[in-house]
């Protein structure tokens, strides 16, 4: 298999894609579409090249902002951060388990810091769905809110290397 992420379009079925969680499955094939054409969100599938329609995994990322206290720094930080916001993550049961979710994440820094350096937002926040998807995004160095625990961020910039 040769794989390849391409921003979604009416060419991906939406419909068949299962990662065994409904309410992920069910915002792909309803709403993604509609919100990217709405520019309320951009969402970025893995596909096999040689039949490019059926979705492996996608992700989605937003432009967000949340509150200064939130962000865990020791500095002071103004009431409101811009942050570029990872709104969904998700992988085909038959995938699970293979670094795809990884492979799909670091895209999505990838992605993130070059919103960050060319429009700003100083992390890539998520809002993890439990504590087992808490505990992915801490493997990669996302640290939590301190009133928070479920949101995570990871800081941009130069600095980062991917």
């Amino acid at each position: 298999m040769k794989a390849q992420i391409q921003r979604l379009s009416s060419e991906h079925d939406r419909t068949q894609f299962d990662c065994g969680e409904p309410a992920l499955n069910l915002w792909l094939a309803q709403q993604s579409l509609q919100q990217q054409q709405r520019r309320q969100s951009r969402t970025f599938v893995l596909v096999d090249i040689e039949r490019p329609e059926i979705i492996l995994a996608y992700y989605t990322l937003t432009i967000s902002e949340v509150d200064g206290s939130s962000y865990p720094s020791r500095k002071s930080q103004p009431r409101r951060l811009p942050v570029i916001r990872l709104g969904r993550l998700a992988v085909a049961k038959a995938l699970q388990k293979s670094g795809i979710g990884e492979f799909l994440l670091m895209n999505a820094i990838e992605r993130a810091n070059e919103v960050s350096n060319n429009g700003g937002g100083v992390a890539l926040a998520v809002d993890a769905k439990n504590e087992q998807a808490a505990a992915f995004y801490r493997r990669y160095d996302f640290t939590p809110a301190p009133d928070a625990p479920l949101l995570l961020f990871l800081p941009l910039g130069d600095h980062l290397a991917i």
